[in-house]
């Protein structure tokens, strides 16, 4: 689980440089490693979408074996009520996000095509990024969230066994 979590932090981290980057070279036009800015855009968008998929599914696995946990020892049902409220609160961001993002390199074809004017792109990029910070923002406080609800049915559990 922690291995998962670092990874994780990696790469959200990985995918904030990329995609900023991509940005900075839609708006300067420059490459980087020799790459273009729909080659780089490319690549930024599959770790991004990989990174955030990954993430989903690891609060998926872990609000599961939370569940089970309780089940197992007993505990209060109650406490299963804090993953249900942390789902609540980032699943709709990234969701949100992961389409805004995915739309946001759709629309970079079309102005290449000349379908819409690049303002319209690069506004949007302002947005997605913009909110692609705040998605970070709340996937960390799920992860302490996450964590403490951990340690805390950890220590209930070695509360209630005795010595």
């Amino acid at each position: 689980m922690w291995i998962l979590m670092y990874v994780s932090y990696l790469l959200m981290g990985m995918s904030f440089v990329l995609l900023g980057l991509t940005g900075l070279m839609g708006y300067f036009n420059f490459t980087v490693m020799n790459a273009n800015h729909m080659q780089f855009a490319l690549i930024s968008s599959i770790l991004y979408m990989f990174t955030e998929t990954l993430i989903m599914f690891y609060f998926i696995i872990t609000g599961k074996k939370i569940k089970e946990y309780i089940k197992e020892n007993q505990c209060d049902i109650e406490l299963y009520r804090g993953v249900i409220k942390m789902k609540m609160k980032l699943f709709p961001h990234v969701t949100i996000n992961m389409v805004i993002v995915g739309a946001q390199f759709i629309l970079g074809g079309a102005v290449h095509s000349g379908a819409i004017p690049g303002w319209a792109h690069g506004l949007m990029f302002d947005v997605a990024f913009l909110h692609f910070l705040w998605v970070i923002a709340i996937q960390h406080n799920c992860f302490r969230e996450n964590t403490e609800l951990v340690i805390t049915l950890h220590d209930k559990v070695q509360l209630k066994q005795p010595s």
